[in-house]
């Protein structure tokens, strides 16, 4: 569907971990993202008022039994992006506010 943005994971009792990914299909707009299990076909709508972290773990729990050692975190290229996007347009932006400011 989409760049997997962010991952949940848990492991069972049998010590099998489990992980849903966030999915981010960025050609809409505004940016839409998924819920995917990467084990089962399971991919909810999202046209829900609960939360999507919940949703992902209630699927590891419920589902796939998984409730120990629960992690959280965002895909490392996402991040890396965004850390090297967000100063270039802090720049561009003041750059322009300054360019303006002198008219």
């Amino acid at each position: 569907m989409g760049t997997p943005v962010r991952h949940f994971t848990a492991t069972a009792p049998d010590g099998q971990a489990f992980t849903v990914d966030i999915e981010r299909d960025f050609r809409y707009d505004p940016y839409r993202d998924f819920v995917v299990c990467a084990h089962c076909d399971w991919s909810p709508s999202l046209l829900t008022t609960e939360r999507i972290t919940d949703m992902a773990w209630e699927h590891l729990a419920s589902v796939h039994g998984a409730d120990r050692g629960r992690t959280d975190q965002e895909n490392e290229g996402f991040r890396k992006a965004r850390l090297i996007v967000l100063p270039i347009v802090a720049v561009f932006l003041i750059g322009l506010f300054v360019y303006l400011q002198s008219y």
